[in-house]
């Protein structure tokens, strides 16, 4: 008997919580506060191609003649005269542009919207041999996209921007000198 009036004051108890009191006892941390951090997980992939055709002709032809006068008329001699023209042209253009991304970085809420959405912004530089190769993303974020263990995939970044961009003597060296754009520009 004993353990039934304890088993239903523990029911009692448990029902009178409200569901989000409930909610935070038994859900995953999840950051919603300005200055909590993300992992966010950059997996982008994009492809595009473009083709294009055309294919234009156009003819003209024109002729005049006239045949030598005769009686008072004889001065004028024999003549004729003609117009011919063509014009052709031909296009073909082809464009396909691929690129792929994947990295892992954190990043810092820095507003909560009044919606609950979360907007973050986080960057990380490396540096080797002189070279800097800088990663940075920014965009909002659903707090339900978000995992139990504060991840988020690039994909699930509204309004995302991601901007991955290197310094140093390879980028300066991969770049047209300046006599090498005058000569295309020329050519």
């Amino acid at each position: 008997m004993r353990y039934i009036i304890l088993f239903c004051l523990m029911f009692a108890f448990i029902a009178s919580l409200s569901s989000s009191q409930l909610a935070t006892l038994y859900s995953d941390h999840k950051s919603f506060s300005v200055g909590d951090i993300l992992t966010v997980y950059i997996v982008e992939a994009s492809s595009a191609s473009t083709s294009a055709n055309s294919q234009t002709d156009r003819s003209f032809d024109h002729g005049i003649s006239s045949s030598a006068g005769a009686g008072p008329l004889d001065f004028i001699p024999l003549s004729s005269m003609g117009i011919n023209s063509k014009n052709t042209a031909k296009g073909d253009a082809k464009t396909s542009r691929q690129a792929n991304v994947k990295a892992t970085l954190t990043a810092r809420i820095i507003e909560v919207n009044d919606n609950g959405n979360l907007t973050i912004n986080g960057s990380r530089s490396i540096k080797i041999n002189g070279e800097e190769e800088i990663t940075s993303v920014s965009g909002t974020v659903r707090p339900q996209d978000i995992s139990a263990d504060n991840t988020v995939y690039s994909y699930n970044i509204a309004d995302a921007e991601i901007i991955y961009k290197g310094k140093g003597s390879v980028k300066d060296g991969s770049k047209i000198g300046i006599i090498s754009r005058i000569f295309n520009f020329l050519f």
